[in-house]
């Protein structure tokens, strides 16, 4: 394990935040803690993409099947992971259990140039959180329940301290982990990939000794290339995602999206899952799932869909149907594309 500089401590803010959330029943979408640093969570436009991010709107099972939901936002990458836990808290809404699972979701910023490490950090962090605290955490909730209390009771009280002592354990677990994460990553010699080159030199741009990686004779600063955006590589194009969406335009009386999407590859995919879906009030409503049995290398598919009146935010998904891979998914907000239409 590379060593963990004082460098890096002092950057982790700017390399990545973890943010843990709950489903709460009577309220939504509220954080339990975020690090590193804690003080943002009660502002709303830094929590905005939070609030907003899909990982909310999907079904336990289908965000399994996904894996983990990306939301891009202003230069970072949101990654985010739910799962249910174990609950034995007084619910706050008529028709709930104790015993009904707590609905968690861990989210993780990175810019966008970091965002190759993305995958890998948001599962070992989710994974950290199930492993040591999947039966602790209703009592995090009841923690942060307790602080909306007026009047505190003893037995108020002693919530609160066992909340809190939860949070700050699982905090510097994090933190830790974190930072042993980037140390790893950093220690790595595959540099072969522009977007790892693109990463390194964001890393040695906000001051993090990179060098150490290349502590052997079968190395060379030389093997390390500063991101040059005016340069392109024939390698550029191995990293390009096997689909995207190319075009969004909206029909001249607004009642429907037409989105252009094009597979990337040379290879011919089968029986491939769209899917459109929006979100009111919390709640997803699919207005789209059409199976697309051949998408030859290099096609571009046309998908229209109505619009639902009064609603700009869509999700778009293509899902591998043969073992729920999810190949895209994309929120679409249509009010950009109306001012430009």
């Amino acid at each position: 394990m590379a060593k963990i500089t004082a460098k890096m401590e002092d950057t982790l803010e700017e390399l990545c935040y973890v943010y843990l959330m709950y489903f709460d029943e009577s309220k939504g979408h509220i954080p339990l803690f975020m690090c590193p640093n804690e003080d943002l969570k009660n502002n709303r436009d830094f929590m905005r993409p939070i609030k907003y991010h899909p990982i909310w709107f999907l079904e336990i099972e289908e965000s399994k099947a996904l894996d983990h939901i990306d939301l891009e936002y202003k230069g970072y990458t949101f990654f985010g992971k739910k799962f249910l836990a174990k609950s034995l808290r007084e619910k706050r809404r008529a028709g709930l259990e104790k015993e009904t699972p707590e609905t968690v979701v861990v989210i993780i910023s990175l810019p966008d140039d970091l965002d190759i490490f993305g995958d890998e950090l948001i599962r070992k962090v989710t994974q950290l959180v199930k492993d040591k605290y999947e039966e602790k955490l209703y009592e995090l909730i009841e923690c942060e329940i307790a602080k909306e209390e007026i009047i505190k009771t003893p037995k108020t009280q002693k919530t609160i301290e066992k909340g809190e002592k939860i949070k700050e354990e699982m905090k510097k677990l994090i933190r830790n982990n974190c930072k042993e994460f980037f140390s790893s990553v950093i220690k790595e010699r595959d540099t072969s990939s522009i977007k790892k080159q693109k990463a390194l030199s964001f890393l040695a741009l906000k001051g993090i000794d990179v060098s150490y990686i290349l502590n052997s004779d079968e190395s060379s600063f030389s093997n390390i290339k500063i991101f040059d955006p005016t340069k392109k590589s024939e390698k550029e194009l191995k990293l390009v995602k096997p689909f995207n969406i190319i075009d969004i335009s909206i029909s001249k009386d607004s009642e429907e999206v037409e989105i252009l999407a094009s597979n990337n590859t040379d290879k011919k995919y089968e029986n491939i899952i769209v899917k459109i879906t929006h979100v009111k009030e919390f709640f997803e409503k699919e207005i789209m799932n059409q199976k697309i049995e051949e998408w030859y290398p290099n096609e571009e598919l046309l998908f229209i869909s109505p619009i639902i009146p009064h609603i700009d935010e869509y999700l778009f998904f293509l899902i591998q149907m043969e073992d729920n891979k999810k190949l895209l998914a994309k929120k679409i907000n249509l009010e950009s594309f109306k001012n430009i239409n």
